[in-house]
Protein backbone atom coordinates (compact mmCIF):
# COMPACT_ATOMS: atom_id res chain seq x y z
CA UNK A 1 0.00 0.00 0.00
CA UNK A 2 1.70 3.51 -1.26
CA UNK A 3 2.22 5.83 1.49
CA UNK A 4 1.83 2.89 4.38
CA UNK A 5 4.44 1.86 6.68
CA UNK A 6 4.45 -1.74 8.10
CA UNK A 7 6.56 -2.65 11.08
CA UNK A 8 7.49 -6.11 12.02
CA UNK A 9 9.26 -7.63 14.75
CA UNK A 10 9.56 -9.23 18.14
CA UNK A 11 9.56 -8.56 21.96
CA UNK A 12 12.62 -5.54 21.74
CA UNK A 13 10.07 -3.97 18.97
CA UNK A 14 7.05 -3.83 21.60
CA UNK A 15 9.39 -2.03 23.63
CA UNK A 16 9.54 0.91 21.45
CA UNK A 17 6.44 0.12 19.52
CA UNK A 18 4.65 3.85 21.21
CA UNK A 19 8.09 5.87 19.95
CA UNK A 20 7.85 4.39 16.81
CA UNK A 21 4.18 5.23 16.28
CA UNK A 22 5.08 8.67 17.55
CA UNK A 23 7.97 8.89 14.73
CA UNK A 24 6.33 7.01 12.11
CA UNK A 25 2.44 8.68 12.25
CA UNK A 26 0.18 5.43 10.60
CA UNK A 27 2.80 2.70 11.21
CA UNK A 28 1.03 -0.91 11.27
CA UNK A 29 3.32 -2.42 13.99
CA UNK A 30 2.99 -6.11 14.00
CA UNK A 31 5.19 -7.12 17.15
CA UNK A 32 4.95 -10.34 19.27
CA UNK A 33 7.10 -12.18 21.85
CA UNK A 34 9.72 -14.77 20.56
CA UNK A 35 8.50 -14.10 16.81
CA UNK A 36 10.77 -16.29 14.59
CA UNK A 37 12.61 -15.04 11.25
CA UNK A 38 10.40 -17.59 9.58
CA UNK A 39 7.08 -16.25 11.03
CA UNK A 40 8.00 -12.95 10.14
CA UNK A 41 8.19 -14.35 6.78
CA UNK A 42 4.99 -15.91 6.99
CA UNK A 43 3.30 -12.88 8.63
CA UNK A 44 4.77 -10.85 5.53
CA UNK A 45 2.95 -12.78 3.11
CA UNK A 46 -0.37 -12.92 4.54
CA UNK A 47 0.07 -8.94 4.77
CA UNK A 48 0.80 -8.80 1.15
CA UNK A 49 -1.69 -11.52 0.28
CA UNK A 50 -4.52 -9.18 1.80
CA UNK A 51 -3.40 -6.15 0.18
CA UNK A 52 -2.37 -4.89 3.82
CA UNK A 53 1.62 -4.85 3.52
CA UNK A 54 3.20 -0.77 3.68
CA UNK A 55 4.94 -0.23 0.35
CA UNK A 56 7.91 0.57 3.23
CA UNK A 57 8.34 -2.15 5.66
CA UNK A 58 11.29 -2.54 8.77
CA UNK A 59 11.90 -5.99 9.35
CA UNK A 60 13.39 -6.07 12.94
CA UNK A 61 14.05 -10.06 13.67
CA UNK A 62 16.44 -11.83 14.15
CA UNK A 63 17.29 -11.60 18.38
CA UNK A 64 15.48 -15.11 18.73
CA UNK A 65 17.87 -17.12 16.63
CA UNK A 66 20.63 -17.55 13.76
CA UNK A 67 19.65 -16.28 10.20
CA UNK A 68 21.54 -16.85 6.79
CA UNK A 69 21.70 -15.26 3.95
CA UNK A 70 18.70 -17.35 2.20
CA UNK A 71 16.69 -15.72 4.58
CA UNK A 72 17.19 -12.12 3.89
CA UNK A 73 16.86 -13.15 0.08
CA UNK A 74 13.35 -14.82 0.84
CA UNK A 75 12.34 -11.36 3.10
CA UNK A 76 12.94 -9.60 0.13
CA UNK A 77 11.02 -11.98 -2.51
CA UNK A 78 8.63 -11.68 -0.58
CA UNK A 79 8.82 -7.41 -0.82
CA UNK A 80 9.28 -7.62 -4.42
CA UNK A 81 7.80 -4.21 -5.16
CA UNK A 82 8.47 -2.57 -1.97
CA UNK A 83 9.59 1.15 -2.32
CA UNK A 84 11.69 0.69 0.87
CA UNK A 85 12.82 -2.25 3.62
CA UNK A 86 14.61 -0.96 6.36
CA UNK A 87 16.20 -4.43 8.43
CA UNK A 88 17.36 -3.60 11.62
CA UNK A 89 20.49 -4.88 13.56
CA UNK A 90 20.29 -7.29 16.46
CA UNK A 91 21.91 -6.46 19.80
CA UNK A 92 21.41 -9.98 22.13
CA UNK A 93 23.33 -11.58 24.29
CA UNK A 94 23.99 -14.61 22.11
CA UNK A 95 26.36 -16.18 20.09
CA UNK A 96 24.26 -15.16 16.83
CA UNK A 97 24.54 -11.88 16.91
CA UNK A 98 27.47 -10.56 15.27
CA UNK A 99 26.92 -13.21 12.58
CA UNK A 100 23.23 -12.14 12.18
CA UNK A 101 24.30 -8.69 11.94
CA UNK A 102 26.77 -9.70 8.82
CA UNK A 103 24.10 -11.69 7.21
CA UNK A 104 21.56 -8.29 7.40
CA UNK A 105 24.08 -6.29 6.11
CA UNK A 106 25.13 -8.01 3.13
CA UNK A 107 22.32 -8.80 2.32
CA UNK A 108 21.09 -5.20 1.96
CA UNK A 109 24.05 -4.26 0.12
CA UNK A 110 22.65 -6.75 -2.70
CA UNK A 111 18.55 -4.31 -3.07
CA UNK A 112 19.21 -1.38 -3.56
CA UNK A 113 15.94 -0.75 -2.06
CA UNK A 114 16.87 -2.07 1.41
CA UNK A 115 18.76 0.09 4.02
CA UNK A 116 19.97 -0.81 7.78
CA UNK A 117 19.14 0.49 11.09
CA UNK A 118 22.22 -0.14 12.84
CA UNK A 119 20.87 -0.61 16.42
CA UNK A 120 23.23 -2.65 17.65
CA UNK A 121 26.20 0.02 16.96
CA UNK A 122 23.92 2.40 19.01
CA UNK A 123 22.99 0.22 21.93
CA UNK A 124 26.96 -0.93 21.86
CA UNK A 125 27.76 2.83 22.88
CA UNK A 126 24.89 2.92 25.05
CA UNK A 127 24.77 0.17 27.13
CA UNK A 128 22.66 1.79 30.11
CA UNK A 129 19.63 2.19 27.77
CA UNK A 130 18.76 -1.48 28.11
CA UNK A 131 17.49 -3.98 30.82
CA UNK A 132 20.16 -6.54 32.37
CA UNK A 133 19.45 -8.83 29.81
CA UNK A 134 21.39 -6.57 27.33
CA UNK A 135 18.82 -6.93 25.03
CA UNK A 136 15.17 -5.26 25.58
CA UNK A 137 14.42 -1.59 26.38
CA UNK A 138 12.67 0.13 29.20
CA UNK A 139 9.13 0.22 27.35
CA UNK A 140 9.05 4.25 26.03
CA UNK A 141 12.56 4.98 28.19
CA UNK A 142 15.81 6.55 26.23
CA UNK A 143 16.74 3.55 24.12
CA UNK A 144 13.19 2.71 22.86
CA UNK A 145 13.24 6.59 21.87
CA UNK A 146 16.33 6.27 20.22
CA UNK A 147 15.60 3.09 18.74
CA UNK A 148 12.29 4.53 17.54
CA UNK A 149 14.30 7.85 15.59
CA UNK A 150 17.39 5.63 14.47
CA UNK A 151 14.44 3.60 12.37
CA UNK A 152 12.36 6.43 11.32
CA UNK A 153 15.54 8.37 9.73
CA UNK A 154 15.67 5.18 7.83
CA UNK A 155 11.81 4.91 6.66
Amino acid sequence: MPGKVTAVGDSVMLDYQTPLQQDIPGVDVEAAVSRQWGTGEQLLSQLKTSGQLGAVVVFALGTNGPIAAADVDDVMSILNGASRVVFVTEHVDQPWQDPNNAVLAAGVARYPNAVLADWNALASANPTWLYSDGTHLPIDGTGAQALAALIAGKV
